[in-house]
């Protein structure tokens, strides 16, 4: 689409209008006045004419569209895309296919540009070179073409020899996908037969024959659209995100920095050490210079890639692992998390014989969810979530499928690459911590059935059963730089559990334990006693108000607080307590009920727009806080840990709440408690634990009791 085309006809396009008369070459109705318009006006008309463009590409949309379900395939088998044109249309295409590489990790000798007058012709206009059919003959011919490969011609005139030439090469090989781009109607591209022939008709330029104007945009839209839509089928992008960029400066590492974040939308995510082993929790990447530090460290383990980056972030997966993943999904970041969430058919959890890879698997049962991780030598290799596991809430039936399907789910997950067998999977060491198991009756039972479960032994040490807070010890075993540490759950329940180093062995065993006791006598500082605490209040609130006029102003005066109860639980004032305690077609117990309140409590305690914290419910968060700290409070003597040289473990969903843990420590600080030496929050415990067990090579027997639960 140079500024000119000077075309040299042959028999081959008879009955093809002559240049004088093509579409391209007409004069616009603007050109008898462009000379005596101010520059204002010249601009606007100038302006008015490209608005053309986008309504002429617009008719062509199932044409391209086409174009692309065919394109696809051909790049997904490592076909080339060639672009063949003359002049302004030949730098259109360079254009494209140079940004390809840097913006989608393309393979440059995957989308390439043929020009009339070579490279050259890209920077100073060649024109006469466009004239001579033999060389795009010729070029075409060298290339070498295969059925993978697609070209597609360019050319305003529709009729430009070096593209005809060319084009007439790949439609002799039959099996090469043909298109062109055009922007007259009939057409000798049309007549050569190509598959896709995109005809945008802009009309008549603003300069009459210079198509570097609306021809040139045009062809510059279609070609956007046809290697951008072709990126996003080929799993280039996330939720319009450039995800498969590759850092190579400084701007594009801090712009992969910043579509991690954007991918994990705020959420906790995974991280890698200088030796790429992933975290074993998921953290809050802060918006500083050390977050900035941890993405800088993934992305140059996962080799620059932002979407391996991204893949491990979002999955917890070693590098290795995440990559496999993506591969099984030709590189769809989306396909890749719907993987990892994906719920399995009802699988038998496999115990027969593997290769001579051990795998150690963790689970994390609590009162909200079940969390597994499986675990080699070299690190955590899948993830995977279920349903409650408290062993007081849910049935032993209930228990133990949601154990089965969550461990279903991460053996799923296992790449083939590292499974690197075809039998069933067999755990070397099983870890289950279960909440609510410290006090549990039936014991035996849940470890009878974790034994059928998994063909281990509690006896025998491939077994070791204990409560959910057993597992976070995993983090003291794995820091040589602390003594011991306290381990706080505030979740739907609340529970402190103390541990210490033994100087000997360096083995971390319990030393003490405070809470624990389950909703009807404890759980203090937990979700539930934050919603009991809510509940309680706004109950003693109604009361007060007994006889201050009618029924339904008392219900007007209720506070923001009781307001938001009221919406959450879907009642009335009157049906509260009925609806608390026996109300729902659930099943869902009250316990479960109340608990869940503590998230209206929290958004108003913690709001910070509009009118900020609401009093009453900030009052409750800080008494829940405070309750917490007394729990923890008897563990921190000299005797027991001594906070100085210890770590603080945080977990459960209302410790993921930064002002809730603010709330806590400075309650602790209150309380007389001295400051930990570190602390940390979690996410899930399998993790760490699945790591301690695969990076344990003692086999010794474990018996569950007193000292493991």
């Amino acid at each position: 689409m140079g500024s000119h085309e000077n075309i040299v006809l042959n028999g081959a396009i008879n009955g093809v209008q002559s240049l004088g008369q093509l579409q391209t070459e007409a004069s616009s109705p603007l050109a008898r006045t462009i000379g005596s318009l101010d520059t204002q006006a010249l601009c606007a008309a100038f302006n008015s004419e490209e608005a053309r463009v986008s309504p002429a590409v617009a008719q062509c949309v199932p044409t391209i569209a086409a174009l692309i379900d065919d394109l696809v395939p051909r790049l997904k088998a490592g076909g080339r895309l060639i672009y063949v044109g003359a002049g302004n249309s030949g730098r259109v295409g360079f254009m494209d296919c140079s940004e390809l590489p840097v913006t989608f990790s393309a393979q440059p000798e995957q989308f390439l540009t043929v020009v009339a007058g070579g490279a050259e012709a890209i920077i100073r206009a060649r024109e006469g070179a466009e004239d001579f059919e033999q060389d795009g003959i010729a070029e075409l011919e060298a290339m070498q073409l295969t059925a993978d490969d697609t070209v597609i011609g360019i050319s305003a005139s529709g009729r430009t020899p070096f593209v005809l030439g060319a084009l007439r090469v790949a439609l002799k090989k039959g099996n090469v996908l043909t298109a062109g781009i055009t922007n007259v109607h009939p057409s000798a591209i049309g007549r050569l037969g190509v598959k896709h022939c995109i005809s945008a008709l802009v009309g008549p330029e603003f300069l009459a024959g210079s198509t570097r104007l609306k021809a040139g945009s045009a062809a510059k839209q279609i070609l956007n659209m046809i290697s951008t839509c072709s990126m996003v089928r080929l799993g280039k992008t996330y939720k319009g995100l450039m995800v498969d960029v590759r850092v190579k400066n400084h701007k594009l590492k801090a712009r992969g920095r910043r579509i991690v974040r954007q991918v994990c939308e705020g959420s906790a995510m995974y991280v890698v050490d200088e030796k790429g082993i992933p975290s074993p929790d998921a953290i809050r990447m802060p918006e500083d210079k050390d977050g900035d530090a941890k993405l800088d460290v993934l992305i140059e383990k996962c080799g620059g890639s932002v979407k391996l980056a991204c893949a491990v972030a979002i999955s917890g997966l070693s590098p290795a692992a995440a990559k496999d993943h993506l591969d099984s999904v030709d590189g769809h970041l989306s396909l890749f998390v719907d993987k990892i969430s994906a719920v399995p058919t009802k699988n038998r959890i496999p115990i027969g014989n593997t290769s001579d890879q051990e795998y150690f698997l963790s689970i994390d049962g609590g009162g909200t969810n079940c969390k597994v991780s499986i675990a080699t030598k070299t690190g955590i290799v899948a993830r995977a979530s279920s349903g409650a596991c408290n062993v007081n809430s849910v049935s032993i039936d209930e228990l133990m499928e949601n154990i089965r399907l969550a461990t279903a789910r991460a053996v799923e997950l296992i790449p083939d690459r590292i499974l690197q067998t075809d039998n069933p999977l067999r755990f070397t060491k099983v870890w289950a911590g279960l909440s609510g198991l410290y006090f549990a009756y039936d014991r035996e039972t849940v470890a009878s059935g974790l034994e059928k479960l998994f063909n281990a032994s509690v006896e025998a040490g491939s077994l070791i059963l204990s409560s959910d807070d057993a597992l976070l010890k995993s983090y003291i075993s794995i820091d040589d730089n602390v003594d011991g540490g306290i381990s706080v759950i505030a979740g739907t329940g609340a529970v402190a559990t103390a541990f210490k180093k033994s100087t000997a062995t360096g083995e971390v065993v319990r030393v003490g334990r405070t809470g624990g006791w389950g909703c009807l006598l404890g759980d203090q500082g937990s979700a539930f006693d934050i919603g009991k605490r809510a509940v309680q209040a706004m109950l003693a609130g109604i009361e007060e108000r007994q006889g201050e006029g009618s029924t339904a102003s008392r219900q007007n005066q209720c506070t923001p607080l009781e307001a938001e109860i009221l919406s959450r639980l879907n009642c009335s004032q009157a049906e509260l307590l009925p609806y608390l305690l026996h109300g729902g077609t659930t099943g869902e117990q009250p316990k479960n009920r109340i608990a869940s309140l503590a998230t209206v409590v929290t958004q108003l305690g913690f709001r910070e727009e509009g009118q900020g914290p609401d009093v009453r419910a900030l009052a409750i968060l800080k008494d829940a806080a405070r309750a917490l700290a007394k729990t923890i409070k008897p563990l921190t003597t000299k005797q027991i840990c001594e906070p100085s040289s210890s770590v603080l473990v945080l977990a459960g969903g209302l410790m993921k709440l930064p002002q809730y843990r603010a709330l806590v420590l400075e309650e602790c600080s209150a309380e007389g408690i001295m400051p930990f030496k570190k602390i940390v929050v979690v996410d899930d415990a399998s993790g760490p634990a699945a790591q301690l067990l695969a990076s344990s090579t003692r086999k010794r027997k474990r018996n569950y009791g007193p000292e493991d639960v």
